[in-house]
């Protein structure tokens, strides 16, 4: 294993044990991707270091655990957004009468 994957390994294992982010934070963070993140705290950390290993698996499976709360969270404030958002409806009448405009005079 590089040593530059050691030291983000070991950063990454870190981090997450001080702020207790999820892993999609932490990718965005440290500019990789969350799968990378994953198997930097599940299978490359236990190798370098497994007394933080196993504080970081505590938090990856809380994390885990409330997954479900967290999804239906974010789908609440979704629609609740979406539905503020909503413009009034613009009121349409077909009665032309009380247009102003140029007319042709035909």
């Amino acid at each position: 294993m590089h040593d530059y994957i050691k030291e983000r390994t070991l950063k990454i294992g870190e981090y997450i044990v001080e702020t207790r982010n999820t892993v999609r934070t932490i990718a965005r963070e440290f500019g990789v991707s969350k799968s990378t993140v994953h198997k930097d705290l599940t299978e490359r950390l236990p190798e370098i270091n497994p007394d933080l290993a196993n504080r970081v698996k505590e938090i990856l499976e809380y994390h885990k655990s409330i997954r479900h709360l967290r999804g239906g969270e974010a789908t609440k404030l979704k629609y609740n957004k979406e539905t503020t958002d909503v413009e009034e409806p613009v009121e349409t009448s077909k009665n032309f009468s009380g247009r102003k405009g140029v007319s042709s005079g035909l």
